[in-house]
């Protein structure tokens, strides 16, 4: 709920490292400066929450702090980690070792990154949360549904635009792609596994828990509300979850043709786009707001 945030991990890879960017840049990878966007990460935070929650001068003000303090601690203690891990991915670009198994085991990195933001931010917002009355929730309720209508008429027309996307993100990390690259990720969406109305469902069972308890404050409702935010896994399917896998498997095994593939040119354009990242983040870190 609180921050839709989309996919997660990488390294000397395209979608790899896509998915790396997606997750430490927490939406910000659309804009071209680092530096200028992550400077109205509080502003798009504020505003993103407000989007779904109905809330009174006092409680917006809290908002305003506990967003204020999210972005604060993320600054000063997450983007150093990010930087020392972006430069540790830069001196491996020329590693032989480009398997899946290798990407796995960065995929994991970068959750753990996700899992302490995520964490911290939940935390924050919880007591906003449950101070919400009937009302509230109702609003928060019928928000909810207007976004999920939205993101339902997106993929009527989400496999085109999935594929300027993946080209759009490989470019940035690689530079010029090559027309087998190109073709590559053609191929990826072409024959992926998701289908958005699995996904749909997923996303209407957590909701209808996650307001379920907020409405009814059964005994243990704060921990209740905490495990859903931070682990909305743990609702997932047995088939909901084997396509989730089968998608990151995807993903990997693209990011490994691609990295396979990469010219010296393309490996010289990612590993400095890499430390270019890294510098901003130290630049970004070093800063008192």
């Amino acid at each position: 709920m609180t921050t839709a945030i989309v996919t997660q991990s990488s390294r000397p890879s395209s979608r790899a490292v896509i998915l790396l960017m997606a997750a430490l840049l927490l939406l910000l990878s659309a804009c071209s400066s680092v530096r200028l966007a992550y400077g109205h990460l509080d502003w798009w935070m504020d505003r993103t929450l407000n989007k779904y929650l109905d809330l009174d001068g006092a409680q917006k003000d809290l908002l305003q702090q506990r967003v204020d303090e999210f972005h604060r601690w993320h600054r000063q203690t997450q983007l150093p980690r990010y930087a020392d891990y972006l430069e540790e991915l830069a001196g491996k670009v020329d590693d032989a070792d480009t398997s899946p198994t290798k990407l796995a085991a960065i995929e994991a990195r970068v959750d753990a990154f996700w899992h302490a933001s995520i964490t911290m931010l939940s935390d924050l917002m919880l007591p906003i949360l449950v101070q919400l009355d009937d009302k509230q929730i109702d609003q928060l309720s019928e928000n909810m549904e207007d976004e999920r209508e939205k993101s339902l008429k997106k993929w009527d027309k989400a496999q085109r635009k999935r594929e300027k996307e993946f080209r759009k993100q490989a470019e940035r990390w690689l530079g010029d792609l090559t027309g087998a690259q190109e073709s590559m990720i053609d191929r990826q969406v072409a024959t992926t596994t998701f289908d958005p109305k699995r996904r749909d469902a997923q996303r209407q069972l957590w909701t209808a828990a996650f307001l379920d308890t907020l409405r009814n404050k059964p005994q243990g409702y704060e921990a209740r509300l905490r495990a859903l935010l931070i682990d909305p896994q743990s609702l997932w399917s047995d088939d909901y979850r084997k396509m989730q896998d089968q998608l990151r498997a995807q993903a990997r095994t693209l990011a490994t043709e691609i990295l396979e593939s990469a010219t010296p040119e393309q490996r010289a354009h990612l590993k400095n786009t890499l430390l270019e990242y890294a510098a901003d983040f130290r630049h970004l870190a070093a800063q008192q707001h």
